[in-house]
């Protein structure tokens, strides 16, 4: 480990399930020690579809580089001990209560010495729910995050991508590191108690504030009513979002602007008195009138052509890019973002995502495959490793 590192000389013991799978792999990428502890059979999270090439779940491959593993098994006494032993070596253990709780979470508090205990779960460990498992469809819907997404016309739905494992992890890390630093200046122990609930209710922006204060409940779609321009439109080779709404003159006039240099009929159409009144802009009729307008103009044009012409003409226009637009963006490859590593049970590199922030000095890095079952299971053993 390099002590020059923001957590090098750390070691966190990992039984983050889910909802903090995230965190400890922030802390590893900063030069924290996170060792996960796994059952015989390895970790559930192991599984979760779809499988990469070398039969690892693809989210598990992305969620534990850096990480080691090793395996005891908790459920006998003897491997308890081994636990034990091993979470006095660390300076904080992450760990998703289940089932297991009622056994685990005496066993952390027992261990002498000053760490954090940073304890995930989706309701919290108090309260009517607090005995509850979830899933982050759960954890979204349960937390607010569900009902703010989607269209107006439609239910409210589940964002894709584990938002509620990643925002609960992002709030984990977080609190996580403030514990640490008490723990390194004041040999504080904390005890952390952190439910994905709570975590999605406070990242909804000032959607409680809005119903405390006013009595209002923002609605999925936009606050209030949304402009016939606000929405996402159809091009050539895929869609682009666009926001040309009347509050916007400078937008609304170079969008009218541009149609009438291009020729396109319904430049006179968008001109006509009804498109001045921003309460008949935001009806299903003219919504429905606007998109047959715009894309009908956008369907012989690129993405790329479409961004040029509305960058020059000062309209808030942006592609939507796909996964492989992603990776080739000029943005993110100016900024060297995406990064090689090899990976071993693979034989050959692959692309895995950079660091989600710059930092003046190079204290980030990458250089470690996500973990086989008991890959590093010598730590039991070894100086500094559970004895």
């Amino acid at each position: 480990m390099n002590p020059a590192r923001p957590y090098g000389g750390i070691r966190i013991i990992d039984l983050a399930g889910e909802l903090g799978s995230y965190a400890t792999r922030l802390f590893a990428d900063l030069g924290a020690e996170v060792i996960r502890v796994e059952l015989p059979e390895g970790g559930s999270d192991r599984r979760i579809p779809p499988l990469s090439p070398s039969q690892s779940g693809m989210a598990f491959e992305y969620l534990n580089l850096n990480k080691r593993s090793v395996v005891v098994d908790y459920r006998q006494e003897a491997g308890r001990q081994v636990l034990r032993d091993l979470v006095a070596t660390a300076q904080a253990v992450v760990y998703q209560a289940d089932e297991d709780r009622d056994t685990l979470l005496p066993l952390f508090m027992q261990v002498p010495g000053a760490r954090v205990l940073t304890v995930l779960s989706y309701f919290g460990l108090t309260g009517p729910y607090g005995g509850y498992l979830g899933s982050d469809l759960v954890a979204q819907a349960a937390g607010g995050l569900a009902w703010l997404s989607g269209r107006l016309d439609g239910p409210p739905l589940r964002i894709a991508g584990e938002q509620g494992w990643f925002v609960t992890s992002l709030y984990t890390a977080t609190a996580t590191a403030m514990a640490l630093w008490d723990v390194e200046h004041k040999g504080a122990t904390h005890v952390l108690d952190i439910a994905a609930q709570e975590c999605l209710a406070h990242s909804l922006q000032n959607t409680l504030e809005a119903y405390s204060l006013e009595g209002r409940v923002t609605r999925r779609g936009g606050e209030g009513t949304r402009d016939a321009t606000e929405s996402i439109f159809a091009c050539q080779d895929g869609y682009v979002f666009l926001a040309a709404p009347l509050q916007l003159t400078s937008a609304w006039s170079a969008l009218l602007q541009w149609l009438k240099d291009e020729g396109h009929p319904g430049q006179a159409r968008l001109s006509e008195p009804d498109w001045q009144v921003a309460k008949s802009r935001a009806t299903a009729e003219l919504h429905a009138e606007f998109r047959q307008i715009f894309e009908s103009f956008a369907a012989d044009k690129t993405k790329s052509t479409l961004l040029d012409a509305a960058l020059a003409r000062k309209v808030l226009l942006s592609p939507v890019s796909t996964i492989a637009d992603t990776i080739t963006d000029d943005q993110l490859r100016y900024r060297n973002f995406f990064r090689t590593m090899h990976h071993p049970a693979l034989g050959r590199d692959i692309v895995i995502p950079g660091a989600p922030y710059l930092m003046s000095e190079p204290v980030w890095s990458v250089a470690r495959a996500a973990p086989a079952v008991g890959a590093d299971n010598a730590l039991l053993k070894s100086p500094g490793g559970a004895r």
